[in-house]
């Protein structure tokens, strides 16, 4: 079906423009919503980087807003070669000794050599390989398998042993065949019975416990881990050395603490910087930012600048951030973060400046209480910030149900307009035909008359 012409278009007795114009005026007021939707669409946008934000602070406020958080310790070690650690959850400063008298190895036995590794048969029937604390292994080896097949049996088993075929270079059987303990320490214990086959094995490597001093107390593991010893502390043991005493200091990692505290300023000052923007006005439009009308991001402000300057209950060097170095800048809002100063704090009295942010026994710090406005803030059903989403969206639902309504009755009027011309083209056709009708008629008569 074609496309319907405007009414005029082609009988050129009204021009169609008239139609068209009379049509876009009945879209005016769609128009006029689509941009005050736009509007509030734009005023969600924005409201939605301000709620991203908050969430960095919150993510930026879990790494100092209590004493697990907030404690970042480290492991040196006087011989890393031989011990060192990592820290895995929270644990207290200490300075530690040990000796390293012998690493936990896993069970191995060597089969003695063959000339090949793929070509000359190892015999066949059963091999039986006996664990510690589980039941026997059976390996079955079919007629004309070679090391390389037995290799494969054993770990396709997957019976907490590996067997692999090593190259020793010793003519002239170089081949062999070792089998290995999954586990270490004395558990890995393992015994084969070749049965008939032409393997016979020799317990290469016995296996054994981990043997260290600890403070010249003796302690042992079936690993080359220590990881209950100190708590939150796992000690990594990578070769023995006996005689050897190796150092061992737990300290804070000051470092690691100021990078958090400055990850908290950053995020606090994005969210102070944002906000202030929005009542900046623009010297070229001499308008303000999209939120300067909105009342939440004043209170948003409010709640997060209330709780910085209270001091921390106790006695103490350091009672609020401005003590450490971190003050507020009264043009902007923003945090003033003095890196030397705050890193010394911490180096001089660690525990003192984590008073500052953490939520202890008998106090809370400004962390801990910026972490609860956050979490009002961001309450799914009492949250400013949830109910000033849900308010943008149901204005928008409103509005886009309103836009549907006028575009709806636009179009019925457009209808309306194009009947009522087409009607008129229609009428004034009939006319134009019977006006030239009686011309012609006149202009027969006139001619006759002569």
């Amino acid at each position: 079906m074609g496309v319907r012409s405007m009414p005029g278009a082609t009988t050129g007795l009204f021009d169609p423009k008239i139609v068209e114009g009379l049509i876009e005026v009945e879209k005016i007021p769609i128009e006029n919503a689509k941009r005050r939707r736009d509007g509030v669409d734009n005023e969600r946008a924005e409201f939605k980087k301000l709620i991203d934000m908050i969430s960095g602070l919150d993510t930026a406020l879990n790494k100092i807003k209590t004493k697990t958080d907030f404690y970042k310790m480290k492991v040196e070690s006087s011989h890393p070669d031989i011990l060192d650690g990592t820290v895995s959850g929270f644990s207290l400063p200490g300075s530690y000794e040990f000796e390293v008298r012998g690493l936990a190895k896993s069970e191995k036995e060597l089969a003695y050599g063959f000339p090949d590794k793929d070509q000359t048969p190892v015999g066949f029937g059963y091999m039986v390989i006996e664990r510690e604390g589980q039941d026997d292994l059976d390996i079955t080896i079919e007629p004309g398998s070679t090391l390389q097949n037995v290799a494969e049996i054993i770990n396709e088993a997957d019976g907490g042993v590996k067997a692999m075929v090593i190259n020793t270079k010793y003519m002239p059987d170089p081949y062999r065949l070792l089998v290995v303990s999954e586990k270490s320490g004395k558990e890995s214990k393992i015994r084969i019975d070749e049965d008939t086959t032409f393997l016979e094995f020799k317990e290469q490597v016995v296996g054994r416990n981990l043997d260290v001093l600890f403070e010249d107390v003796p302690v042992t593991d079936e690993t080359n881990s220590l990881k209950e010893l100190v708590d939150g502390v796992i000690f990594n043991v990578k070769r023995s050395e006996p005689g050897t005493r190796v150092q061992v200091q737990i300290n804070y990692d000051v470092d690691a603490t100021l990078e958090s505290i400055y990850g908290f300023v950053e995020k606090y000052n994005e969210i102070s910087k944002f906000i202030n923007g929005q009542f900046q006005v623009d010297a070229k439009s001499g308008r303000a930012g999209i939120l300067a009308s909105d009342g939440t991001i004043k209170t948003v402000m409010r709640n997060l600048r209330s709780v910085l300057g209270d001091p921390v209950q106790g006695s103490g060097k350091y009672r609020t951030m401005a003590d450490i170095g971190i003050t507020t800048n009264p043009k902007t809002g923003e945090l003033d973060f003095n890196e030397s100063k705050v890193k010394q704090a911490l180096t001089e009295d660690y525990e003192g400046v984590a008073k500052i942010f953490i939520r202890g026994k008998d106090s809370t710090g400004v962390a801990a209480r910026l972490a609860e406005q956050v979490k009002g803030l961001r309450d799914a059903q009492n949250g400013i910030l949830k109910s000033r989403t849900r308010a943008l969206d149901n204005i928008i639902k409103d509005q886009d149900q309103g836009i549907a309504r006028k575009e709806a009755a636009a179009a019925k009027k457009a209808d309306s307009i194009k009947r009522r011309f087409t009607n008129l083209e229609s009428t004034l056709s009939g006319m134009k035909a019977q006006g030239d009708f009686l011309a012609q008629r006149f202009a027969a008569n006139n001619n006759d008359n002569k």
